[in-house]
């Protein structure tokens, strides 16, 4: 069957500001590119070409940015008018699957690593795990013999597994998921009034007796608020080794200035008499004579004579006495 990468990518980001307030969250920068575009990279990888994502908040500049970025990829978009839920934006993607499609769905915040290659192939729907330590935290699965999965639980008090649900899941027919939503829309089953992806996985497993599998991911990566950003950002230029950990734009401008390990630095961004510590500076920002660390820039901002950690977001200037 045809696979297709859908990626809901509506949500405000309101937890990200004051960087959300000009930029959709999946367009934050970590590891010198938007998080969105670590997604389609590794969809792409495991040879997907037909994607569709769901936008909402500023979703044309979203549209527009990931068109210019990936000319030779099928990319449709979709747009959740209302928040209504993570269920409610996959089902708005329906119209946009065949009844012969297969699905590979990857929330917008959810940066991995693991092996999707081998996910595409099964003949069940996947769900990926990762193993954590408090899954007090997360949803996660209750497992059945081998690979199998028995029940959906979110946030349990008592323990069920160590094995939480990242976001990334496949399924070799989006029919039969595309019905479950339909199931839940049309009967109005909300989960704190929200039509809940979870709630169509678990009407699959229980009513329809879907056998679904789960499979480990090797890395899953959150960038849901701007301290994960840092963390995240920090975790992936780590992976590159040593030598190798920042990311620097090709059109930057670096002069008399250090870059320490977990640099992100995207494009025409000018650095200038700056000693920077893991520290992320998106598109044409100017930052002279700081001292930053631990710090967000967004887009087209100026920072000088500035020391310590700071957050700003697009077009803010910030100046300090030298």
């Amino acid at each position: 069957m045809p696979v297709k990468c859908l990626i809901p990518a509506a949500g405000k980001g309101t937890r990200m500001r004051p960087l959300t307030h000009t930029l959709p969250k999946a367009m934050l920068p970590v590891a010198g590119k938007p998080s969105i575009f670590h997604i389609i990279d590794r969809a792409a990888k495991a040879g997907v070409k037909d994607f569709v994502i769901i936008t909402g908040y500023l979703r044309e500049l979203m549209e527009s940015e990931i068109l210019a970025a990936y000319p030779n990829l099928k990319i449709e978009f979709v747009e959740q008018k209302e928040q209504l839920g993570l269920g409610h934006a996959i089902y708005m993607a329906g119209s946009k699957f065949s009844k012969d499609d297969s699905m590979l769905l990857i929330y917008g915040d959810t940066l991995f690593e693991g092996d999707i290659e081998t996910m595409m192939k099964s003949k069940n729907p996947v769900i990926g795990v990762f193993e954590v330590e408090d899954p007090r935290r997360f949803g996660v699965i209750e497992k059945g013999e081998g690979q199998a999965i028995t029940n959906l639980v979110e946030k349990p008090e008592k323990f069920v597994s160590n094995l939480a649900i990242p976001g990334v899941n496949y399924f070799p027919s989006s029919a039969e998921l595309f019905a479950a939503l339909e199931h839940i829309v049309s009967n109005n089953i909300r989960t704190k009034n929200e039509y809940q992806a979870t709630d169509a996985f678990q009407y699959m497993l229980r009513e329809k007796k879907t056998p679904f599998v789960w499979q480990i991911l090797t890395a899953w990566d959150d960038a849901g608020t701007l301290e994960a950003i840092l963390d995240t950002n920090k975790i992936i230029l780590s992976r590159r080794g040593a030598g190798k950990m920042f990311a620097v734009a090709a059109d930057a401008k670096i002069s008399n200035s250090t870059l320490t390990e977990y640099a992100s630095i995207s494009e025409g961004a000018q650095i200038e008499n700056s000693t920077l510590v893991n520290c992320i500076v998106d598109r044409g920002s100017v930052i002279k004579n700081c001292k930053l660390e631990n710090s967000l820039i967004g887009r087209n901002a100026v920072l000088e004579n500035i020391t310590g950690t700071i957050v700003v977001g697009d077009d803010t200037q910030a100046r300090a006495k030298a």
